[in-house]
């Protein structure tokens, strides 16, 4: 009984000490390494470095490897996401199922930009926060023989990636701009990838929209037609470049700088560095690299100073979406917010930021 008795006093005694001792760090935190007693010998390893906080990671829609989309790959490739805490998950979709992914607070982050406008022009809680280029980088084709002007396009379809995209904004911009009615043209969806080149070989479509890289291998693999409008040339829009919610920046501002600094250090680099640019839009595209060199001649001078757009463009977007979509349309700060882009790009350049090979 006695020895009982002492064993129990001694485990009081134990938990009593551990009670009164330094708190156990909670579940997930690194506890402080306790200070050496005066006087003690230093150790003679060095101590362990201590591990990086794992990175954030985020699902990004892409609707294309194109050039255009390059600042946000050079970003994943040259280390500037993971610097920032971030991780990028690549989906490959289009604006069509991007957008509806972003308003369910499903994903963060949406590429693209363009089709998020339509979004909020109904009513979505988003914002376009950057604009890598304001040129489509499209031109409009045909391989129907009757057709030989833009006019001769009223009453026949258009192909395009999805319906309310970039593309089919473009094309009607380029149809008002040249007085026809945009709505007597029939636009018809047929997803991301190579559906709209091989519609126009068999003559399933008569005319589709297409990209730059698109074209080059239209013309190398011998596929007649023409082009009826240089869109990159003759359309000042909102092209490419980054949505978010409201949510995410009311609530995570420091996601949102973060991402776009990484985003305008591979905006940077793409612009200091074409050849090492390219291959890395080729390395994630696996198309010619021919095709590539073309696809980035074509982005370079679409890409405003700052990655935002003048007000005006916004306007007369905003318009034509609107009509697209059968809303009023609604003062441009409820679509746009590069007030964060802006203050961050100043900050990497005010830095003497520079990319490096």
């Amino acid at each position: 009984m006695r020895a009982l008795s002492s064993a129990l006093i001694g485990l009081i005694v134990a938990l009593w000490a551990a009670a009164c001792g330094p708190a156990a760090a909670p579940a997930g935190e690194r506890a402080a390494p306790a200070p050496a007693a005066s006087g003690a010998a230093a150790p003679t390893a060095a101590p362990a470095a201590r591990p990086s906080a794992p990175l954030e990671k985020l699902q990004v829609p892409f609707a294309s490897m194109s050039a255009v989309y390059t600042p946000f790959l050079i970003a994943m490739d040259k280390g500037y996401f993971a610097e920032d805490g971030l991780e990028i998950e690549m989906m490959h979709v289009g604006g069509g199922v991007a957008t509806p992914a972003l308003i369910s607070g499903e994903i963060q982050y949406s590429t693209s930009a363009a089709t998020s406008v339509s979004a909020i022009l109904k009513g979505a809680p988003l914002k376009v926060i950057y604009t890598n280029a304001d040129r489509a980088g499209y031109d409009l084709w045909t391989s129907a023989p009757d057709i030989y002007t833009l006019r001769d396009l009223v009453g026949k379809s258009v192909g395009v990636q999805s319906r309310g995209d970039t593309m089919e904004i473009a094309a009607r911009m380029v149809l008002q701009q040249n007085g026809i009615d945009h709505n007597a043209v029939n636009y018809v969806a047929m997803g991301v990838g190579s559906q709209r080149l091989v519609a126009l070989q068999n003559g399933t479509i008569p005319a589709a929209v297409l990209g730059t890289s698109d074209t080059v291998e239209m013309q190398e693999a011998g596929i007649s037609g023409r082009i009826l409008a240089n869109l990159r040339k003759e359309v000042q829009m909102l092209y490419t470049g980054l949505a978010t919610s409201d949510q995410e920046l009311r609530e995570r501002p420091d996601r949102v700088r973060r991402f776009l600094r990484a985003t305008i250090k591979g905006r940077e680099y793409y612009k200091a560095f074409r050849e090492e640019s390219i291959d890395i839009l080729t390395k994630f595209n696996d198309r010619p690299r021919e095709a590539n060199v073309v696809d980035y001649d074509d982005v370079l001078p679409a890409m405003p100073a700052d990655a935002s757009m003048p007000v005006e463009v916004q306007q007369r977007d905003t318009l034509l979406r609107a009509e697209v979509n059968g809303v009023a349309p609604v003062p441009v700060e409820q679509i746009y917010d590069y007030g964060p882009v802006r203050e961050v790009y100043r900050e990497v350049l005010a830095s003497g930021w520079k990319p490096a090979r």
